[in-house]
């Protein structure tokens, strides 16, 4: 767990959000271990104009500098799979990258800056997700002002330690002359650039001890110096005393013939495919109608049953989903549970997909994903899913499998990761989902894996599993594979909310990952199978109309024998969609950016508000060929059975307010409506008052009249009384 001691001001971070300290600075320079070029890019590069890191190594690699200097298939899989952006700023000098010329880097240091402002973080913590969110990491930091004296001495310090290390100690792990020499070149052109690159580096920058070069001759030391792969490389440029060989040409040219060898070896790589397998295995046995696990001591296929269900399991579950809402920033309970949904159907999709087909409601099996893909960006909770929730739910005690190990590489191309997914669905008996993480952010572009799914969608009718993805996908990456044919056949569900501040989350996600177990998973199967082996004619339209509609009851009803269903029967009445959510994200966005200035009311219409055509002139990526078309998209982002729309015409669209708002989640245009006729507000409201206080004075008015009348009454009534006890025979005998 990380821990950030604040300098400064003597204090703990005990919960600290380490990029949330970010904030504010443009400038970035630090020493630091680094995983893969990916968390530069994803991490540092939207953050800061200017990024400045030498490459350290990690603690298990403090003698490898040898291997650092010479792994240079590394390099050259780093620069292949990087992004235009990433070269680009290599390129433009806003992204420099160094490593060591003598002495290694172990230690971890960033300086951060903007015009007025500095941070110094220093300690244990490398710039990897382990180091941030795993690892037990110590680190202090001092935030200070560059105009204030007393601060500016540990600021020029490590200014000047900075300045040593990255120009004097420290040479280019990727020099931006290269990047014109490399771009729409092969993997092997590259191998040959960045192996001259070397050749040069160790020639005229690089300095390494004989004892170094010479210890790779001694067995037992080489592995301490250098990787075994890269020994003969190193043998390929020095003597065995430790001197260069004087036929440089020759050597180099020989190192680079190794290298390519590598390269050769590692494209025809094949990883027994029984290694990636979940374990263990569940199957069907057809003739009985039951699930069968693999016994993990005897190996034997032993029938599913039931699990002792606790309320305990449930309530893990339940507060597993609830997280989701109350430790983010933004509500993803729904996601989370339409996830888990899922996989509680998975060994049994097939079995769905069968009915699809033989059923008289006639809908295609396609219509049933065979594929679920969980969208993050960053740490958003798709890989807390897919590692630490949902294999011990499903009892999967295998290692995760990452995409690069099932493609033998995280090359763009994705043939060998098909090939291994298609011979695990077509085994025609395995019903394990196979969970992958880490899937290559363009892999449903990709027309071997598009044509793949449609082909497995479309004609597998066998016995066979489902795969599950955790991909990341960032604004810069291509969008995602939205088009019909592939929403259908796979289940996206997007993870984009941040997570709060540790301190100020409701629900500690150590003791729900400790307390999970796969007793809710084999029971709602074993119920899943039997409903499905008899199904009833309500049933089967149930199913036709949602998948996962029986999946639900099951669940629903297992809560309510505990009093729990109340928790998630709001979810489980919903049905979770990406494209409807992300629709609601770009009109959020539409409106946001616009600033509502092509957004009109009609006087004394307070239900409705108009969307001008000219709101899309301000869009600054327009994925339309004209306004027009846009508008057209918009308008049929929207939700017909909702109502929202009005109508749509040449000049833009009339939207009902309060449905546009329900279909957003939030009181947008009210709230701007509100804020809009402000003023009118006040006005009818000091109006109304003025209109109640004369209908008051009217009234007082009135009741005073009335009471006045009434008293001339009675006063009238007694005098007539009184006239008539005093007529003439009484006055003629009145006494004084």
């Amino acid at each position: 767990m990380l821990r950030i001691y604040d300098l400064k001001n003597q204090q703990m971070l005990t919960k600290p959000d380490f990029w949330k300290l970010t904030e504010g600075f443009v400038s970035f320079r630090g020493v630091s271990f680094v995983g893969s070029f990916k968390v530069i890019e994803k991490e540092l590069l939207p953050r800061f104009q200017q990024v400045k890191l030498i490459l350290g190594m990690e603690d298990r690699q403090t003698g490898q500098k040898m291997e650092q200097i010479f792994n240079v298939p590394r390099r050259v899989e780093e620069l292949v799979n990087a992004s235009d952006t990433f070269l680009q700023r290599i390129e433009a000098g806003s992204l420099q990258l160094k490593f060591t010329k003598q002495a290694l880097f172990h230690s971890k240091y960033f300086l951060l800056e903007n015009e007025t402002q500095f941070i110094i973080f220093n300690g244990s913590m490398n710039l990897t997700k382990q180091a941030m969110t795993q690892n037990h990491e110590l680190v202090w930091c001092y935030r200070g002002e560059k105009a204030v004296p007393q601060d500016q001495a540990i600021y020029q310090a490590h200014l000047a330690l900075f300045k040593q290390n990255f120009e004097v100690d420290s040479t280019d792990y990727v020099n931006r002359k290269l990047i014109q020499q490399i771009k729409g070149k092969s993997r092997q052109e590259i191998t040959a650039i960045l192996t001259d690159h070397v050749a040069q580096e160790t020639t005229t920058a690089i300095t390494l001890q004989k004892e170094e070069i010479t210890a790779i001759t001694d067995q037992q030391q080489r592995e301490k110096v250098v990787a075994p792969q890269w020994v003969k490389a190193v043998q390929a440029v020095y003597t065995a005393k430790g001197n260069k060989k004087r036929d440089q040409a020759a050597a180099q040219a020989n190192a680079k013939v190794l290298y390519y060898q590598a390269f050769a070896q590692d494209e025809h790589r094949v990883i027994p495919e029984n290694e990636l397998y979940p374990v263990p295995m569940w199957t069907y046995d057809e003739t009985e109608g039951q699930v069968l696990v693999q016994n993990p001591v005897t190996d034997r296929y032993e029938p599913l049953q039931t699990s002792p269900l606790s309320r305990a399991d449930l309530e893990n579950f339940v507060n597993i989903i609830e997280s989701f809402r109350t430790n983010k920033v933004r509500d993803e309970s729904l996601q989370a549970l339409s996830a888990f949904l899922y996989l509680m159907t998975a060994p049994l999709i097939w079995k769905i997909r069968q009915i699809y087909r033989e059923s008289n409601f006639s809908r295609s099996a396609d219509q049933v994903p065979l594929s679920m893909v969980l969208i993050g960006r960053g740490t958003t909770g798709k890989t807390l899913l897919v590692h630490d929730y949902f294999k011990p739910f499903t009892g999967d005690t295998s290692a995760s499998v990452q995409y690069s190990e099932i493609n033998n590489s995280t090359s763009a191309r994705s043939d060998r990761a098909v090939a291994f997914l298609d011979h695990y669905l077509k085994s025609q008996r395995f019903i394990s989902p196979m969970v992958i993480d880490e899937l290559y952010e363009n892999f449903l572009h990709s027309k071997v894996a598009t044509n793949a799914i449609k082909q497995w969608s479309n004609t597998l009718e066998d016995i066979h599993n489902v795969n599950i993805f955790a991909m990341n996908h960032n604004a810069s990456n291509k969008g995602i594979n939205n088009l019909e044919e592939i929403t259908k056949r796979v289940y996206y569900l997007s993870f984009e909310s941040g997570w709060l501040p540790e301190d100020e989350q409701t629900i500690d996600y150590r003791i729900l990952v400790n307390n999970v177990n796969d007793h809710l998973y084999k029971t709602v199967i074993y119920r899943l199978n039997q409903r499905l082996n008899h199904l009833s004619g309500e049933d089967e339209s149930k199913l036709i109309k949602d998948y996962l509609s029986l999946t639900k009851e099951i669940l629903s009803d297992l809560l309510a024998q505990y009093g729990l269903n109340h928790r998630l029967a709001p979810l489980l009445a919903k049905r979770y969609d990406y494209k409807q959510d992300q629709n609601k994200t770009i009109w959020r966005m539409l409106l946001a950016e616009n600033n509502f200035k092509n957004v009109y009311f009609t006087a004394g219409d307070d239900q409705h508000f108009t969307v001008s055509k000219a709101i899309f002139n301000d869009l600054k990526s327009n994925l339309y060929q004209n306004n027009n078309e846009t508008l057209d998209n918009y308008f049929n982002m929207l939700p017909r059975e909702m109502g929202i729309g009005i109508v749509q015409n040449d000049i833009g669209m009339i939207l009902d307010i309060d449905k546009f708002d329900q279909f957003i989640g939030e009181p947008l245009v009210r709230n701007y409506y509100q804020q809009a006729h402000k003023a009118e507000h006040q006005q009818d409201a000091v109006t109304r008052l003025i209109a109640l206080q004369e209908a008051e004075a009217a009234r007082r008015a009135t009741e005073e009249a009335k009471r006045q009348e009434k008293y001339d009454q009675i006063l009238a009534e007694l005098a007539h009384h009184q006239t008539k006890k005093t007529g003439l025979f009484g006055r003629f005998f009145k006494r004084n």
